[in-house]
Parts: C-alpha cells; structure tokens; sequence
C-alpha cells in the first residue's frame, strides 16, 4: 500500500462504503469524496460527509498511518484547520487537530478488499515493461481508444509547450517560428541539431526575398551551413559560391561552422544532409506562405502535396557536392519522410495554432489527420503491436505517451487502462 493507491481507493470509493464508520464508532455516509487538490495543503477539498447525524463540507486529508498527522506536523500548520475527515489505511493513534480537538478518522484497511492492493503491489513489483500485458487483451477496444485519444492530446500539449518556448523567442512571429522547427524536423534524428541552427542563422525574411531563385536559396543554406567552403570542381559549385560570396556581404551573414558538424555516418546516402539541405531549399523555392497553406488543407492528401519535393538536377547524380555517383535518381523526399514531418511537426503547431486562437477547427482537424495518417513502426510501437491490432498515427503517437509517461514509470493508477484492469 501507498498513498498513491490510497487517494485512488478514496477517489473511487473502491471500499466497503456500507459499513464505514469513524475509529470512535460514529457512522459516516460519504456523499462526495472532493476534488483531488494538486497544491500544497490536504488532499482533497469540498468534500461532502455526514457523520452521525451532521454534515460536513471541507476537506479531507489521507495517509497511510494516522501517526503521519504528526510526522507531517500537521497540527502546527493552519492549512490543516478545516480538515473535516482523516482518511487513513491504519489508524496507529489518536490525532487531535491545532486546539486539541480530537479529528474524525476513518480506517480504510478492513473496508479495502486486499486484492485489489496485491494486483497493485504484483504491478508496482513487475520486471515487465507493460505491467499489464497480460490482461491487455481483456480490456475493451473503446477503453483502449478513449485512452489513445487523451494520450495523443497529452503529447500535443507538451509538444505546444516546447513551440510555445520558440515562438516566444522569436516574439510571436508565427512563421519564423514554424520555418526553424521545421527546419530542425528536415534533420531529422542525426541532424536536426545542425539543422536548427542553420535556421536561426538565416531568418525567414531574407530567404522570402528570394524564394523566386533556387539557386540563392541554395547558395544561402549551402553556404551557411558550412558546405561551400571548398575549392570548386564543377559549374554547380562555383556558381553556389559566388551566390554565396555577394549574399553574405549583402546581409551581413555569418556562417553556422565547419561543415564537420554535419554527420554522414549511420545515414542513407538518400538522407545525407546535403540532400536534405537540397530538398529543404526545394520545399522554400516552391511554398510561399507556407505555415498558411497548411492551416487551409482540408485532407492528409493536400497536406502531403505541399511536402512533396525534389532536389534540383544537379543532386540527381550527386550525394556529396562536388562528388559525382554512380547511381543516378531523382532526390525526392520520401513519403515515410514527408509523414514523419507532417506527425511531429507540422499537426503539432496546427494544433498549437488552434489553441493559441481558441479555435477547435484546427484542433480537430489535426486530430483527424492523425488519424488519416498510417502507424509508425518503432521499437515502442512495436512493444504494444503484438497485443493488439492498431492502425494510425493516432494510435502509435499515443502508444509512445503512453509507454514514455505511464507504462515506463508504472503509473498505472492514472491511466484508463491499468484503472479499468484495477
């Protein structure tokens, strides 16, 4: 037992309510258990009792031996004064409030059947990773949904709040905004470090300035970045460094670092950064208003459209600049590429967009898309997949918060699942 699973026990009413009375004898009606009170102070407030033949509205205050009133120093602390009930597991002694005043006490531990508290203390005490995988079958498919619902809006909600940090720092300038945390997602895991950087080296604005011309976009991020400076071996080259040379000095820009901080090692040679670089310019040069256009789509198709890309020709035949392949092909962004940036980062600032305005279209919208979107396969994914049949991004965005946040610390008293199991 913990006073995790005792304000759960409390909460729910998970006890013999019919025979509950205080330590002295009185009998008590439980007509409210109060609001969970998250702050400093007892645990619940407003409850609603009546104890003998009065009732009481005020607060209830929990733990696992009545001794820990003491412990706590309770009795000293103001907050405490109006506490109308002390729920306790096991009542050790008697507790008297700040003016000596004995405190009604009800003891939960002959009411509580025990097991309840020993499949608690089996997941608490469980190797596995998913406590409850063995009863994972049993639970039924909208309990499972319900859950996957309020674990996706979870992780929007932390995902708004890192956007919420960018946005500030770019003093509420939504698309520059957007433009870097895109331009992070374009790294993906291996460079979005570098990738981010090279955004905030080069703001939206002056790359608006010349959306019309691939090849200054180009020789603006290339150079940037790092890439130009070397001595030319071809046409594409040279003429990136002379876009570059004039660029620079005409905005005063500074180049991000060494190209060295790039990584090329553990990636495909389609997702060197060079090409993602090539591609990301690609997306610039083709979407004015970009973060606007999104904001309109009205199906995953159209939303899909505005990301698919082609690096220029020079790219075809090419990974590294200056080197030629021998492997020619068009460098377009892959369709897993293009759903992983739409999961990650384009529906979470549609979503922040939404909550920023009040306006649940967005919201929805967002929800949906997920929905329209197919599951991603990972190794957490994975952990869930074979005790169940999913489907959709919804689904495997919620089954990475809910591993992360609940299955991974065995919070299983706050999740729909291990609560309807319980």
């Amino acid at each position: 037992m913990d006073e995790k699973l005792l304000q759960y026990i409390w909460k729910n009413q998970l006890f013999d309510g019919l025979h509950a009375t205080t330590t002295d004898g009185i009998e008590l009606l439980l007509i409210n258990t109060g609001t969970i009170n998250s702050n400093s102070g007892p645990d619940f407030f407003n409850a609603k009792i009546r104890i003998g033949d009065t009732l009481w509205v005020g607060c209830v205050e929990l733990h696992l031996r009545a001794s820990d009133w003491n412990l706590h120093k309770h009795q000293n602390d103001a907050a405490y004064s109006n506490v109308i009930l002390h729920v306790v597991y096991e009542n050790d002694t008697d507790i008297l409030d700040k003016k000596g005043n004995p405190i009604p006490t009800l003891e939960l531990k002959p009411l509580i059947k025990q097991d309840l508290i020993a499949q608690y203390n089996y997941y608490m005490s469980s190797q596995l990773e998913i406590v409850c995988q063995n009863q994972f079958e049993s639970v039924p498919s909208q309990v499972i949904g319900s859950c996957l619902n309020k674990m996706l809006v979870e992780r929007l909600e932390n995902r708004k709040t890192t956007i919420d940090s960018i946005l500030d720092a770019n003093y509420n300038h939504k698309e520059e905004a957007f433009y870097q945390i895109l331009a992070t997602s374009f790294g993906f895991k291996t460079n979005s470090e570098p990738f981010g950087l090279l955004a905030k080296s080069l703001p939206l604005s002056i790359l608006g300035k010349h959306k019309s011309d691939l090849l200054q976009i180009e020789a603006l991020l290339f150079g940037l970045a790092g890439f130009l400076d070397v001595e030319p071996t071809d046409d594409y080259t040279a003429k990136l460094q002379r876009e570059y040379l004039f660029l620079k000095q005409k905005f005063s820009l500074s180049p991000l670092c060494e190209c060295k901080i790039w990584k090329f090692s553990k990636t495909y040679p389609s997702g060197f950064p060079t090409i993602r670089i090539a591609q990301f310019a690609a997306l610039i040069h083709q979407s004015s208003a970009l973060l606007s256009k999104i904001l309109e789509v009205n199906t995953i198709d159209e939303l899909i459209d505005l990301f698919t890309v082609t690096a220029s020709d020079y790219w075809t035949n090419h990974f590294k600049m200056g080197v030629q392949s021998n492997q020619s092909f068009a460098k377009s962004l892959g369709i897993t590429a293009i759903h992983s940036l739409i999961i990650n980062t384009v529906l979470p600032f549609m979503y922040a967009y939404g909550r920023w305005n009040d306006n649940i279209t967005y919201i929805d919208k967002c929800i949906c898309f997920y929905s329209d979107l197919p599951l991603e396969d990972n190794t957490i994914v994975r952990k869930y997949n074979v005790l169940r049949e999913f489907s959709s991004a919804l689904h495997s965005q919620g089954l990475l918060q809910l591993y992360n946040i609940y299955c991974k610390p065995k919070r299983c008293l706050d999740c729909r699942i291990g609560i309807h199991i319980l």
